[in-house]
């Protein structure tokens, strides 16, 4: 019976990190597999009750933002766990992880590489170098870009780096139960309302303000559109600033931080994502199973997923009124935005299911051999 550790900065339920690493968690528990989840649990509501249910011990680690005594305490961890496999997720955790790995001795270390953090620091990346040589046996990708990028800027070794798609469930019984105009009243849109939402932290790097500015500019031509944020982060205030300066507070939902995401882009007609950058985008995967229209800024990550008028739409950060135009010409042609969802829904189908993305996880990690001391890294 193989035993791993998992170990992740923040558990909190609106991540999709933090999801994708849940399900996996229950996903190898159900296989008969001793499931270790370890994190720094900053952030509420966490999964740790969840987890709990699942037979899986969430251990918390109380060194504060110290990063010598998280190492410290995660080394005694691993020493009393004694796993086959410690599987770290996003920085600084694979820094962290990497070297309390090492010093305890973990017979095998994997990275999971989410998002390539295009505007990192110079000395991250030569840690990141660093300990690429050093501390890991392998790596997961979660697209061929991520990895392109750390094979290119941090120089993982391109053969170590195996790239799993991020997957989702299509639920579709469970969409079909959702009552749109019942979720749309209890928003307090009406019927002549156009929604453009978009979901996701309220972080810089996923560029919200700018989805502001836009929509500014869009209200003036359609002053019946509403926009709808669902997620929340350390941005929100700012971005409620900017909503009363541009004077469109009246027209913004900021729903904060939600469970059931697909409730509220059920309610929306039109799916946004302007982040500065991303790995592999599962807020346009879950947007596309609910067969919605998307549209998303031409930038590493999402241009990856979308195919520019096959089954979505690609606007450039440097032009605001681009995306503004984009939405005016999915208002004025219905058709065409019923074809790319239907499109984007088929996209999701064939490419990007939940269960063959675990079953590639379970398969390498069931398969990722031992660690031989005497080879040379």
């Amino acid at each position: 019976m193989k035993k791993i550790l998992m170990y992740i900065y923040s558990l909190h339920t609106g991540g999709g990190a933090e999801n994708v690493l849940y399900k996996l968690a229950v996903f190898l528990r159900q296989k008969g597999w001793i499931v270790y989840v370890c994190g720094m649990l900053d952030e509420e509501p966490s999964f740790e009750k969840l987890l709990a249910v699942h037979g899986i011990k969430v251990i918390r680690l109380s060194g504060g933002h110290n990063p010598f005594a998280t190492i410290a305490r995660l080394v005694k961890t691993l020493k009393e766990i004694r796993p086959d496999i410690m599987l770290n997720w996003l920085y600084p955790c694979i820094i962290t992880g990497g070297l309390a790995g090492r010093l305890a001795h973990v017979p095998r270390i994997i990275a999971n590489l989410r998002g390539p953090d295009l505007k990192k620091k110079k000395i991250k990346v030569w840690i990141d170098r660093f300990m690429a040589r050093a501390a890991y046996d392998g790596y997961i990708a979660v697209s061929q870009n991520v990895k392109d990028v750390f094979v290119r800027r941090e120089k993982y070794p391109a053969r170590q780096v195996t790239v799993i798609n991020n997957g989702i469930s299509l639920t579709e019984k469970y969409l079909h139960k959702i009552d749109r105009a019942a979720a749309r009243r209890a928003l307090r849109f009406t019927a002549q309302n156009i929604v453009i939402g978009t979901l996701g932290r309220l972080y810089p790097e996923k560029n919200q303000q700018f989805l502001l500015r836009a929509f500014a500019r869009l209200a003036d031509r359609l002053p019946e559109t509403r926009l709808l944020l669902v997620g929340d982060g350390p941005s929100r205030q700012e971005l409620e600033h900017w909503a009363v300066k541009l004077n469109i507070y009246d027209k913004i939902v900021f729903a904060g931080w939600q469970s059931d995401v697909y409730r509220y882009l059920k309610v929306m007609d039109i799916y946004v994502l302007p982040s500065l950058y991303e790995g592999h985008p599962g807020s346009i995967l879950q947007a596309w199973a609910c067969r919605l229209p998307v549209v998303g800024a031409n930038v590493t990550g999402i241009r990856e997923l979308i195919v520019d008028g096959l089954n979505g739409l690609l606007f450039a950060l440097e032009n605001p009124q681009e995306l503004v135009n984009i939405l005016l010409n999915l208002r004025a042609y219905p058709r065409l935005a019923g074809e790319l969802g239907a499109n984007g829904r088929r996209t999701v189908r064939e490419n990007y299911a939940e269960k063959k993305m675990y079953a590639e996880y379970f398969n390498y990690l069931k398969n990722f051999p031992a660690r031989n001391p005497r080879r040379k890294r």
